[in-house]
């Protein structure tokens, strides 16, 4: 919000606008003036600066889910077998007892969901009951409610118990989670290491991030927890942000509208349309554009003309 307030986003849109604007000056001089005018041929110039304007407008575009992440947070589902240490890890982050962690496998039955800021970005995590076969019907429920839960999650953290092997259970998680952005996580860093990361490697996905090592009962290695979460939820690490982001789906249609505008102006001057249908395109690009911006007026379009070109001079 502070960004859109000292202009961040306004300013590049306006560039944007500004170069539509002198594309649209160039086609239309060519409709009513001539030659002999000043005018000269418009395709030559026109083609490359209509290539510019579309990718420019398709790079502000991709920032609409990191935007959409700043505005609207992100859940974040903590999933393992009984015992890992779940809800102890959801205390920790949140710097709190909120949920009861005893050596009684089974103890969290329902979820529990809690709101944090990581890294400027609203986080809902959602501590889950433990995934392995129910002993009851409570229990079922429970586990039940965790496979809905991972189902909707933006982003899984897969906790594994570092001090011991991967157990059927764990594989099984880690299978059904495959399709998932997922973070694993080794909990009991604490403990001597028994955990074989190869074999770990060898079942995640490609491209999955390196997993890391923590105590939640000690908080070690969290904050290289909630740093890799950051950069995997943004698929950019934070050094890297664009300044610039949308963060409103009509402003990312609005984009796209203005996009495929000037795509069909490009066609149109690749196949010698008379430049008015050009214009006419180019025109809907621009109209599309101040659904974000505000209309652009007949005028603009009008001083552009007589400020580039030397007509009645």
């Amino acid at each position: 919000a502070i960004d859109c307030l000292s202009g961040k986003l306004s300013e590049p849109i306006e560039a944007i606008r500004s170069k539509m604007i002198d594309l649209l000056a160039v086609i239309e001089a060519a409709i009513d003036f001539s030659e002999d005018d000043g005018v000269e041929e418009t395709t030559d110039e026109a083609l490359p600066r209509i290539r510019k304007l579309i990718d420019k407008i398709a790079a502000l575009a991709a920032t609409h889910r990191q935007g959409r992440i700043y505005r609207e947070g992100i859940g974040v589902v903590i999933a393992g077998r009984p015992n890992v240490g779940k809800s102890s890890l959801l205390n920790r982050i949140l710097g709190e007892k909120r949920a009861i962690v005893t050596p009684i496998p089974g103890t969290t039955r329902d979820f529990i969901e809690e709101t944090v800021d990581i890294g400027g970005i609203p986080v809902r995590l959602t501590d889950t009951a433990g995934l392995r076969l129910p002993e009851n019907a409570i229990e079922k429920e429970g586990i039940d409610l965790v496979w809905e839960r991972l189902k909707t999650a933006d982003t899984v953290l897969v906790l594994l118990d570092g001090s011991a092997d991967l157990t059927a259970d764990d594989r099984k998680l880690l299978a059904k989670m495959i399709s998932k952005p997922m973070l694993a996580v080794l909990n009991k860093s604490d403990l001597p290491e028994r955990l074989d990361e190869k074999s770990l490697l060898r079942l995640l996905p490609e491209g999955t991030p390196p997993a890391i090592r923590i105590s939640a009962k000690y908080g070690d290695g969290l904050d290289r927890l909630t740093a890799a979460l950051r950069d995997l939820v943004l698929a950019t690490p934070a050094e890297e942000s664009p300044e610039a982001m949308i963060a409103h789906l009509h402003q990312k249609t609005a984009l796209e509208k203005a996009s495929a505008g000037l795509a069909r102006a490009r066609e149109g001057l690749l196949a010698a349309l008379p430049p008015e249908l050009v214009a006419l395109e180019v025109r809907e690009a621009l109209n599309a554009l101040g659904e974000i911006t505000g209309r652009t007026t007949p005028e603009e379009i009008l001083y552009r003309i007589f400020a580039n070109f030397c007509i009645g001079k």
